[in-house]
């Protein structure tokens, strides 16, 4: 773990640390993709084989990918408040302020603008840290609660991100942090996406059971409720086939924003996929999000400037 933080460490202020440099550096820009209740195995290129993810897959053929990432706790139910906190904070889990509290100079996007970059936020803004919502340049939000704006959440989305790629200034570096609600429930995507999984070829995890074998103290909460108990087999294999779907939908449109980055953009990018902040148990134990347990986490980079020293580090020791 302690080479893990190092290496993290290093991809976040590489970019910043250049602008003091003797001789400066050309600025990366980032793109960085949040998903919410991504679980660790939710691409086909970590492991699993039901899934049909081309475009996440191609960060990991590319890139490198953390597969020991935990989140540190929560103090509610919504453990995405507390990760997505800290994140914009660089405070651990304890010291991090309340969702409107704290110093909005000190968040990440006013510090990537102080390093001259135009920051650009399009995701949900509920269960976030406000305060540093609200320091973007540009600050969309898109909840998409209800059944219609959530099958189409994926394409919005996107759609935002790409007219902000063939609009903005090109003077500037960018900071993107795009954070759609999927693969969150309600676990609706575009129907072709649905139509690519049928929960009878799902295949139950090993770990599947009936009943919780004990009582976690938040058995009765609302995401509990999503689904029957006892879980029954076909139900599970119902909800993961919508859950993939939803996952395929998203994939599906970060494609369309790699495509129009190749446009518009040239020069190396740094872009990272931040992956399950939350924990969708109910694939792994037939439990629904019991978003009060820590779940690992994929983080997945493709690091362009830093590969050669990544790839002599490697040589060196894995970096798992």
């Amino acid at each position: 773990m302690k080479h893990l933080l190092t290496l993290t460490v290093i991809l976040l202020l590489a970019p910043l640390t250049a602008l003091h440099a003797a001789t400066p550096l050309r600025r990366l820009n980032i793109l960085h993709i949040h998903a919410d209740d991504h679980r660790a195995d939710g691409v086909a290129a970590l492991g699993n084989l039901s899934l049909k993810t081309p475009n996440l897959d191609s960060l990991v053929a590319s890139g490198f990918s953390f597969t020991h990432c935990y989140t540190m706790g929560s103090m509610v139910g919504a453990v995405c408040q507390p990760s997505r906190t800290m994140m914009l904070t660089s405070k651990s889990w304890l010291r991090i302020p309340k969702p409107s509290g704290g110093d909005s100079d000190k968040t990440l996007p006013k510090v990537m603008s102080r390093a001259g970059y135009e920051t650009w936020h399009c995701g949900k803004g509920d269960n976030e840290y406000t305060t540093g919502l609200v320091a973007f340049d540009t600050n969309i939000l898109m909840n998409d609660h209800s059944a219609n704006p959530r099958r189409g959440s994926s394409e919005r989305h996107a759609d935002a991100a790409i007219k902000f790629l063939q609009e903005r200034k090109a003077d500037k570096p960018f900071y993107i942090y795009l954070a759609p609600p999927v693969p969150h429930d309600p676990r609706l995507a575009a129907p072709e996406f649905h139509g690519m999984y049928r929960a009878k070829n799902i295949p139950l995890p090993p770990a599947f059971m009936p009943l919780h074998p004990f009582d976690n103290g938040e058995m009765t909460v609302r995401d509990e409720k999503l689904a029957p108990w006892p879980r029954t087999p076909e139900d599970t294999k119902q909800q993961l086939a919508d859950y993939y779907a939803c996952i395929t939908g998203l994939d599906h449109h970060l494609g369309r924003i790699f495509a129009e980055l190749k446009k518009v953009v040239s020069g190396r990018i740094l872009s990272s996929s931040s992956l399950a902040t939350m924990g969708c148990l109910s694939a792994s134990t037939g439990c629904s999000e019991n978003k009060t347990s820590m779940s690992s986490a994929a983080c997945m980079c493709r690091v362009s400037s830093l590969d050669q020293a990544y790839r002599k580090a490697r040589a060196r020791r894995s970096f798992t």
